[in-house]
């Protein structure tokens, strides 16, 4: 997945300019799956802080090369399709983008009442400069964080309001001066980073990432931010940010269960329907008797849950946390 995420900006901007933020864990596997792209283009996370910072960082990177930049931040674990319509999209919000004020996301017309996505309310419609050939593309009334269903329900048939996709768009400039009105702490961090990069001190950046605020970009700026506009996604767009995601791309048995297996992972079932298997490294996992399972082996950890509540693991996240079991996350 992250590999298409790059073949999805090929034609969006020089290799040059692609840069990945990832963290210490996965910084080998990385290496690993992307043999040709530089090492000096990955970005480590000093530790998780959520994705303010990391955005931060990214704009303190490329901003200490060229302060001008407009940046395209994407998650890597989203399938878009086709291409060609992405890079239509970011040719609108880029368009939108070059007032220097203006913060862009994608929105995705809601086709359920999903309650494991936030949402975009959408305001009046934006048609200076458009063409009948592009997007639509809206002033952003709210952001709201993932609902109940019953809420998720109103929104769906209001019609005002989008998935967010979590995709934004934005001139360094533009996200500087939102962090310095809703986030100074945010600002003063990226500042910092951007002045030690210029002068190649690393320890100073680990430092100012570390001081930075641990915050999403969302609940940070976004939310709060008085330019944002949002443009519709026209592309097939899926969100595998979620186990049971799986099984919109994984092919499915005759029970109707899912695998997603890797480095020697197998898997095998008898009188088992609907389930969802994920398992890494040599071992097979065995189903019997059982029905609508999320099953998780990794490393010395497996993880098994009813697929209806895989959207509450954070849950989970949180008691082993509390229990000082982080070494299973």
């Amino acid at each position: 997945m992250i590999a298409a995420a790059i073949e999805r900006l090929s034609g969006i901007c020089e290799p040059e300019n692609i840069w990945i933020v990832t963290n210490k864990t996965q910084k080998k596997a990385v290496g690993k799956l992307l043999l040709d792209f530089p090492i000096d283009q990955v970005l480590i996370e000093p530790e998780a802080r959520d994705t303010a910072p990391c955005i931060a960082l990214a704009m303190a990177t490329i901003g200490a090369r060229d302060p001008e930049a407009t940046l395209v931040v994407l998650p890597a674990d989203q399938v878009i399709d086709p291409i060609s319509e992405f890079e239509r999209m970011v040719t609108r919000a880029r368009s939108l983008a070059q007032d220097g004020e203006t913060l862009v996301t994608f929105g995705i017309p809601p086709t359920l009442a999903a309650t494991g996505y936030g949402y975009v309310e959408l305001g009046d419609e934006i048609t200076q400069g458009a063409t009948d050939a592009d997007p639509r593309a809206y002033v952003t009334s709210s952001f709201r964080e993932k609902p109940d269903e019953a809420t998720a329900k109103q929104f769906v048939e209001s019609g005002k309001f989008w998935w967010n996709s979590g995709i934004f768009v934005f001139e360094i400039g533009a996200m500087r001066k939102a962090f310095a009105t809703h986030e100074p702490a945010l600002a003063k961090a990226t500042d910092q980073m951007t002045a030690a990069i210029k002068n190649s001190k690393r320890g100073q950046v680990t430092r100012a990432f570390k001081a930075a605020p641990k915050t999403s970009i969302d609940f940070a700026i976004m939310e709060k931010a008085k330019h944002i506009a949002v443009v519709e996604c026209t592309a097939h767009w899926d969100d595998i940010g979620s186990f049971p995601a799986l099984a919109r791309v994984e092919p499915a048995d005759a029970s109707g269960n899912h695998y997603s297996l890797h480095a020697g992972g197998d898997a095998v079932s008898l009188d088992s329907i609907g389930n969802i298997v994920y398992a890494e490294g040599k071992r097979t996992v065995a189903l019997f008797g059982v029905q609508d399972l999320v099953v998780v082996a990794v490393d010395d950890a497996v993880l098994v849950c009813p697929k209806d509540r895989a959207e509450e693991l954070k849950l989970m996240v949180k008691h082993l946390k509390e229990n000082g079991r982080t070494h299973l996350l």
